[in-house]
């Protein structure tokens, strides 16, 4: 099977949900947490975003346009601190 756009970006928005404590981690099998990573997450796909501006195809530029919406909506509401800023730069 040969990756697209928008499985690449499907296998960060579930990465970013596990980090978020929204899904069960699959090594774990339990609910686990990490800021810092959740953060990688979101700089990740923010990047993805800008370095793609104008190549994408409508249904991956909305794609990825409601999944940094949802991971970031889903940070706020579980870390709070929403004026924090997103940089890169903070691995997990």
């Amino acid at each position: 099977m040969k990756p697209t756009f928008l499985t690449i970006i499907q296998v960060y928005q579930i990465e970013g949900m596990v980090a978020l404590g929204k899904m069960l981690n699959p090594a774990t099998n339990e609910i686990t947490k990490s800021i810092e990573h959740a953060r990688y997450v979101i700089d990740v796909l923010d990047v993805l975003q800008q370095r793609t501006k104008g190549n994408l195809e409508p249904n991956e530029a909305h794609f990825l346009d409601q999944t940094l919406s949802t991971l970031k909506l889903n940070f706020v509401d579980e870390f709070g601190n929403p004026h924090a800023p997103f940089t890169s730069g903070e691995l997990a």
